[in-house]
């Protein structure tokens, strides 16, 4: 009886909660490990695993607007599963992964939508990996963690987009696995949670990219787990789905945000259904999307779509009460700050968590006119210490 009830206690929570995602058009095919991009306005969905669980170089646009998605030929690299990838100045990154014949990857390749081309960067000198963190940061994209043939690993890597060439890291200060999440919050390089055997970590650290150093933080409050998603917004982390401490399907697919101010973690509403193994997500204006991964409760790939509107304005802490005004907002070039308050700084955040732009003095009006077209939040600060945020649309 009383697993009768859990259940059934499951269900309506997962039920009430299941009202707060869409859903939106289905991917054209199922895969898991896909890597996936919001650039722009626009999504995007390449590589990953397909239904007779073979690598894949299939690449596909996701317009909002159509709620439809375009094949965009194949990804030029070698066919992959278990890469990784991030969006960094309008652009995308991949990475990494499993090719046939179990040949690990260090490749690196850049993606950028505006003229649909593909580079080929400077591949790591390091072992290659599967399913690694993969995070960018002032011009530099951090990598570690992942398991090949070594087993699973811990140490970490940084590229250099200025110089295009790989530096090593000091390696985590926990246990190497592979299947972790990570995430960008306020300049800092989060990672954690993953596995090795038999082990589901709910572990956390804070690479800080100033000193190189790591910091032990507070364990994640849920359940252990491993292969979700991640991703930053306007300065908070979330983690998504995954499959739970005993490397099988949560009931619920778990949503949790990360406020790096207090250390701390928030649950919000579950995906619909129960979790999934490896799937992809982007972010889109200030939403964000669901994408593929495996569900293993039916044994089936994923082809169903769900969007979540998250918070416009997080992250802002205690004392950040502060109230100011932008005009015009929608903008398509500079807005300016309509406020009392006396500030000394200020900073623009992308829709994916990254300082955009940073500047000192009580500047009024901000110039926006080089920015792609989105969702930025602008900050007041005062003696390091933030005051207000406000949205900015930028059309």
């Amino acid at each position: 009886m009383k697993n009768i009830l859990l259940f059934a206690f499951t269900l309506i929570f997962s039920s009430v909660n299941a009202q707060q995602w869409l859903q939106v058009a289905d991917i054209p095919q199922g895969r898991h490990h896909p890597v996936t991009w919001g650039i722009g306005g626009v999504g995007y969905m390449v590589t990953g695993s397909n239904f007779a669980d073979n690598p894949t170089r299939n690449f596909y646009r996701y317009n909002p607007q159509s709620d439809s998605w375009t094949n965009m030929g194949l990804f030029p690299g070698t066919a992959r599963s278990f890469a990784i990838g991030t969006v960094y100045d309008s652009k995308g990154y991949l990475g990494f992964g499993l090719a046939s014949g179990n040949n690990l990857l260090t490749d690196l390749w850049e993606y950028d939508p505006t003229t649909d081309t593909w580079t080929e960067l400077a591949s790591c000198p390091c072992a290659g990996r599967r399913h690694p963190a993969f995070v960018a940061v002032n011009d530099a994209i951090y990598v570690g963690l992942g398991d090949g043939f070594a087993g699973n690993l811990d140490d970490w890597w940084k590229y250099d987009m200025t110089t295009d060439s790989w530096s090593q890291l000091p390696d985590l200060p926990g246990p190497g696995r592979h299947h972790p999440f990570q995430f960008v919050a306020n300049g800092q390089v989060y990672a954690g949670l993953g596995h090795n055997g038999p082990f589901i970590y709910d572990d956390w650290y804070r690479l800080d990219p100033a000193t190189d150093t790591w910091t032990v933080m507070n364990d994640f409050p849920g359940e252990a787990r491993v292969a979700g998603t991640q991703f930053n917004h306007a300065d908070k982390g979330y983690v998504l789905s995954g499959d739970g401490d005993n490397h099988s399907f949560m009931a619920t697919g778990e949503f949790w945000s990360y406020d790096h101010t207090t250390d701390s973690w928030t649950q919000l509403p579950s995906h619909p259904g129960v979790s999934r193994w490896a799937p992809g997500s982007f972010i889109l204006n200030d939403e964000v999307y669901l994408i593929g991964g495996l569900n293993r409760q039916a044994q089936s790939l994923a082809t169903t779509t769900y969007k979540y509107t998250l918070p416009s304005t997080v992250g802002l802490g205690e004392n950040a009460e502060v109230q100011f005004t932008l005009y015009p907002n929608p903008t398509t070039g500079s807005v300016r700050i309509d406020t009392k308050e006396n500030f000394d700084a200020l900073r623009v955040i992308n829709s994916t968590g990254q300082v955009v732009l940073e500047q000192s003095g009580q500047t009024r009006r901000v110039d926006l006119s080089a920015f792609s077209a989105g969702v930025y939040h602008l900050q007041l600060r005062k003696n390091g210490q933030l005051l207000g945020q406000q949205r900015i649309l930028k059309r």
